[in-house]
């Protein structure tokens, strides 16, 4: 009896599973085997693209993404692939032209509006960013990163309100990731809500101990809230993870009508130091 040899069915199947458990090496033979038969198949392609800009190699993966859109230059997840593609080359450009097709394409897709808006907001297109990422986040409610991004357009366009909420979804949807409580004590800060900036800030930093903005932020903050011996001991956090802001920090405790005249600056880098 002899052997069968694989069907190209067969082979994509044993690459998407090998992608899947994380065996990326067997998923890249796979793909090569399967071109090795069929050297224009497009979802092998496609793999080897999604593997080659893991890698960081772009020009590999550019080569890859191009082969498997020229039969079907519609294929929503190839495009977007090739939108991610452009934006690690650092071509926002040719990245919203890929965006934007998979979003006509596809329209009830949240992640081609997310990307769509990403690259609007790289582009400056602020208020065209806010809009899609508006779309993405009413698609996927549950998807906390265009929340996030929302929220982020929203302040760089200076609609803060909107922004604190948006970065309160964020927080509410995901409460155990730093990077948003961070941003919402920025939206805080913004709109003179010292006490709350400070409570979101303190739980950036309860989160990442290693947050060295988060503790500065925190405390320029509580020293906003007349905390002041509080605001020492997060300044003091901020710079033993960043020994090079000492001039930050004086400047920001010596600062406006909440900070403190130091005579001797010997004394404020004693006050700093502990």
């Amino acid at each position: 009896m002899t052997n069968v040899p694989p069907m190209p069915e067969q082979i994509l199947a044993v690459a998407l599973h090998s992608y899947n458990v994380g065996r990326l090496a067997e998923a890249e033979q796979a793909c090569q085997h399967l071109l090795m038969l069929q050297p224009q198949h497009p979802a092998a392609h496609q793999l080897l693209a999604v593997l080659a800009l893991q890698r960081q190699q772009l020009a590999q993966a550019r080569q890859h993404i191009l082969h498997s859109l020229a039969p079907r230059p519609d294929h929503v997840p190839s495009l977007l692939i090739a939108g991610k593609i452009s934006t690690a080359e650092g071509d926002n450009t040719t990245a919203l032209a890929y965006f934007d097709s998979a979003a006509r394409h596809q329209p009830g897709m949240s992640q081609a509006h997310f990307h769509r808006g990403n690259s609007l907001s790289a582009l400056g297109r602020h208020q065209e960013a806010i809009q899609a990422l508006k779309q993405a986040a009413a698609l996927a409610p549950e998807a906390m990163e265009a929340v996030l991004n929302l929220g982020t357009a929203l302040r760089e366009q200076g609609e803060l309100p909107a922004a604190r909420a948006a970065f309160e979804n964020a927080v509410a949807l995901r409460p155990d990731v730093a990077e948003a409580w961070f941003n919402l004590g920025l939206a805080r800060q913004d709109l003179h809500d010292a006490h709350g900036a400070a409570e979101a800030f303190a739980q950036a930093l309860h989160l990442r101990p290693d947050y060295a903005d988060a503790a500065l932020n925190l405390g320029v903050a509580l020293q906003e809230a007349r905390r002041l011996d509080d605001a020492l001991h997060a300044y003091r956090t901020a710079l033993r993870l960043q020994p090079q802001w000492y001039g930050r920090i004086a400047h920001a405790l010596s600062a406006a009508s909440t900070g403190q005249i130091w005579l001797d600056t010997r004394q404020l880098e004693q006050a700093l130091r502990g």
